[in-house]
């Protein structure tokens, strides 16, 4: 496992994850080790100050009024998922911006619940869905009718998020960006962040044996493959990992990449 200098601050995370917000500070600081969290902390004091008492469309409508907005520029830039660049920048994708919410929300004395949405991250704030994105409230029938429009079973759309998902999906998001580009030592090192949260997650493993490919590290995608087939969820898919194993095993080293 590659060196992790924040795994303290997520193992404490994990023991007690109440506080999504911290998570996703915690997620800063993987990203960039300066992050400023103290300060990003005060900033949300300081909105839930300014946007005072109210409901999910009040608090929306003054993130609006002060300037936030969804990244529609730069869109995969990993500063979006970082959560004291998105306060400064007042731009950021569904998740990030969700955590700007519910930290003002939290701060105001009202609960908020992540949902896994197919189309982008949603969020429950006293009750009313949010589009975080757009920064405004919706409905379940409007989220219905998309999923309709577009042949999506409804029945998992709207799988409540635990702070943990939530941490693991801005680090994938992190990560995917930094394998895209090419930055396979960190995405290695998000991934092996991801794995302290879930430690079961196959398909985790899967990836890492694609990233260990790059490097023509045969033993590397051969244990991560292993790995994966430990924690397969079905037979079906067992099976499948167990095939791509045989296949690896008969692939020279200098072929891999």
């Amino acid at each position: 496992m590659i060196n992790l200098p924040f795994a303290p601050e997520l193992a404490s995370f994990i023991d007690r994850p109440q506080d999504v917000v911290e998570g996703a500070l915690i997620v800063a600081c993987i990203i960039d080790k300066d992050a400023d969290v103290n300060w990003a902390r005060h900033e949300l004091d300081r909105l839930a100050v300014e946007i005072g008492p109210g409901n999910a469309g009040n608090i929306c409508d003054e993130l609006r009024r002060l300037g936030f907005q969804g990244a529609s520029r730069n869109y995969y830039s990993v500063g979006n998922s970082r959560l004291d660049t998105v306060l400064h920048s007042k731009r950021g994708i569904p998740v990030s911006l969700a955590m700007v919410i519910a930290g003002v929300a939290h701060r105001l004395g009202l609960p908020t619940e992540g949902i896994n949405f197919p189309r982008r991250f949603l969020l429950t704030v006293g009750g009313d869905l949010v589009d975080p994105f757009e920064l405004k409230v919706t409905s379940i029938e409007a989220s219905r009718e998309w999923l309709t429009d577009n042949n999506l079973d409804p029945k998992q759309a709207f799988v409540v998020a635990s702070p943990i998902d939530i941490v693991v999906r801005m680090l994938n998001n992190v990560r995917s960006i930094l394998q895209s580009s090419g930055d396979y030592l960190r995405a290695l090192e998000l991934s092996d962040y991801q794995l302290m949260l879930v430690p079961e997650h196959y398909g985790l493993y899967i990836e890492r044996a694609d990233v260990w490919m790059h490097f023509g590290d045969r033993d590397m995608v051969l244990r991560e493959l292993n790995s994966a087939l430990d924690n397969a969820p079905s037979s079906a898919i067992a099976e499948r990992i167990g095939d791509r194993i045989k296949d690896i095993r008969n692939v020279p080293s200098s072929d891999l990449n």
